[in-house]
């Protein structure tokens, strides 16, 4: 290759560097929504189980990252570090620290979004949302010690909330709380290590970083017992009524009366035409963490004439995680008291809970008097 073609290569590359160099001028300030949507995408697609040890090794080293670098910039703020090659990276600490909890709480969106399948559990990851955005959007501005020490027990928490369970194999309101509190005793101990104890001396301060973390604490346990928190790891995957249950082999077949033509929607019986010789089935599949026993419970509730639901049957089985797709389960109803002088459909629903209460999701389904015979029946293979 001769000088002349050398030259031209080199500045069609430097054209080329130009124009990118511009381009990013151009669109730098949407820079931050790219990279956080993308990062969202990325993790909504790759976090596909919650027991997975990898991923969960990955939150475990960001957790431990992001707790350490908020104590070296606390010991900064407290003048307890003062060597040049930390203070001249001091941006660089705040940005990992924001990047580790970013992590954290994107997965803790996915996660969490998956397990919510009743309207109330989405107002806690709606919460997750929203602090997933004001990390991600304020990280320059937000370097408070009491904030940082608030979000961090917040990620702990969550994140101890799903894992402990998945290292037990035990899930039950003990174990919550419990996750509660050795957040708290890691949260406590970044701040002793910042104090260098002294909490006589520091009372004060002490008092002011933690009192965040205990209303905290208090309103994530109310949102617990409420049924505001998706019951992280288990999750209600598929679930529907059928007008026969039959397990063959490995997999089940559920039959129910198609729609119309039109109604390629349909693929369960959420509008059951009853008579006094059928059986409705209630199918659900509740996805649970590899070796995680637990019992599942279907409430069989029906709508009162004052607008209460009323619980009629509560059955139940036991579930064992591991299952991509969840543990298949079933239970049934006969006898059914119509009410047609109402002229109405009848409003049920089941409820699928844990044994200790938490909510999994509902299914509704109406009841209304079948006047004919049924011709033809779906089958669907799960």
């Amino acid at each position: 290759m001769n000088v002349k073609a050398v030259i031209e290569a080199r500045a069609k590359v430097a054209q080329r560097v130009e124009q990118v160099k511009n381009f990013y001028s151009r669109y730098q300030k949407y820079a931050p929504v790219t990279a956080f949507a993308v990062g969202f995408i990325y993790d909504s697609l790759t976090l596909t189980r919650i027991d997975q040890w990898f991923d969960n090794a990955i939150l475990l080293l960001y957790t431990a990252l992001a707790g350490v670098l908020i104590t070296i910039l606390g010991m900064v703020e407290r003048g307890r570090i003062r060597r040049p090659i930390i203070l001249n990276h001091l941006d660089f600490i705040a940005n990992a620290i924001h990047f580790f909890l970013g992590g954290l709480l994107s997965s803790y969106v996915v996660f969490y979004f998956k397990s919510a399948s009743v309207g109330k559990s989405f107002i806690f990851v709606c919460l997750l949302t929203i602090l997933l955005l004001v990390n991600e959007f304020f990280a320059h501005r937000l370097r408070n010690l009491k904030f940082l020490c608030a979000i961090y027990f917040f990620c702990c928490y969550a994140f101890l909330t799903f894992f402990l369970p998945v290292a037990t194999h035990v899930m039950s309101q003990a174990m919550f709380i419990t996750s509660g509190l050795l957040s708290l005793i890691i949260t406590s101990t970044i701040v002793t290590v910042v104090y260098n104890g002294g909490f006589k001396k520091f009372r004060r301060e002490y008092i002011d970083i933690g009192w965040p973390q205990a209303v905290i604490y208090i309103a994530i346990v109310i949102f617990y017992f409420q049924n505001w928190i998706p019951p992280v790891p288990l999750a209600l995957k598929d679930g529907g009524i059928y007008r026969s249950v039959r397990r063959v082999a490995e997999k089940y077949e559920l039959r129910y009366s198609p729609g119309s033509w039109w109604q390629f929607w349909k693929k369960d019986e959420s509008n059951f035409a009853y008579a006094a010789s059928d059986t409705v089935y209630c199918f659900a599949s509740v996805f649970a963490p590899t070796q995680l026993r637990e019992r599942v419970f279907h409430h069989w509730q029906f709508k009162s004439a004052s607008g209460k639901w009323q619980t009629t049957d509560k059955l139940s089985y036991k579930i064992v995680g591991g299952r991509d797709g969840g543990y298949r389960g079933y239970s049934y109803k006969k006898n059914f008291e119509l009410r047609p002088e109402q002229g109405t459909p009848q409003e049920w629903r089941i409820e699928v809970k844990t044994a200790h209460g938490l909510l999994l999701g509902r299914i509704h389904f109406e009841i209304t008097p079948r006047t004919k015979e049924l011709t033809r029946l779906q089958t669907a293979v799960r």
